[in-house]
């Protein structure tokens, strides 16, 4: 389907987003903390990826070719914001569970002490350097290796492990500044 989409195939593209929207929406959504923010990425991040499917020319390679576009894009978004992110408004999150992103309930939980318990996880991570939060995510939220990090975010081996290091470090800590106890 990737070679299809390389060589202009519409329907191969159409497929291609069905495939990954919901991926990439995750993706943004955890990085930016809003949900019209992550919207946006989604359909900028196609665009792009529309506009230089020729610029692709390993296949194999897609997936960190189309997480390093909405990265960009969230990096972009995230600069054109006015004001700062309050920390202390609530995250938007589908309460109904409708939709492909909800707030997971863990056995012995209540929906609400998990929604709780998400939103200040958010909350710390929203906290982080740009750097740190993106390897979290990447790592913990979509699988990715550490390998696949480093081309991700364009840096060595060693500096996408130290960022996840030091990443969760710091979640560890904000965690602790809002009062849980890891």
């Amino acid at each position: 389907m990737i070679r299809r989409f390389i060589q202009g195939d519409e329907q191969a593209f159409t497929e291609l987003v069905r495939q990954w929207e919901t991926k990439i929406f995750n993706f943004a959504w955890r990085y930016l903390g809003n949900r019209e923010d992550a919207q946006d990425v989604v359909q900028e991040t196609f665009i792009s990826v529309y506009k230089s499917a020729g610029s692709l020319r390993d296949p194999a390679s897609f997936p960190t070719w189309l997480y390093r576009i909405a990265l960009n894009h969230c990096r972009t978004q995230w600069r054109r914001r006015s004001a700062d992110i309050s920390l202390d408004d609530p995250l938007q999150y589908n309460e109904d569970g409708s939709g492909d992103l909800t707030v997971p309930v863990t056995a012995g939980s209540s929906a609400l002490e998990s929604v709780e318990t998400w939103e200040l996880i958010q909350k710390a991570l929203l906290r982080l350097s740009e750097e740190h939060r993106t390897a979290i995510i990447l790592k913990e939220y979509l699988g990715l290796n550490l390998e696949e990090i480093a081309r991700v975010m364009d840096c060595p081996l060693s500096t996408a492990k130290s960022r996840l290091y030091h990443g969760l470090r710091g979640v560890q800590r904000n965690l602790t500044k809002i009062g849980i106890r890891s």
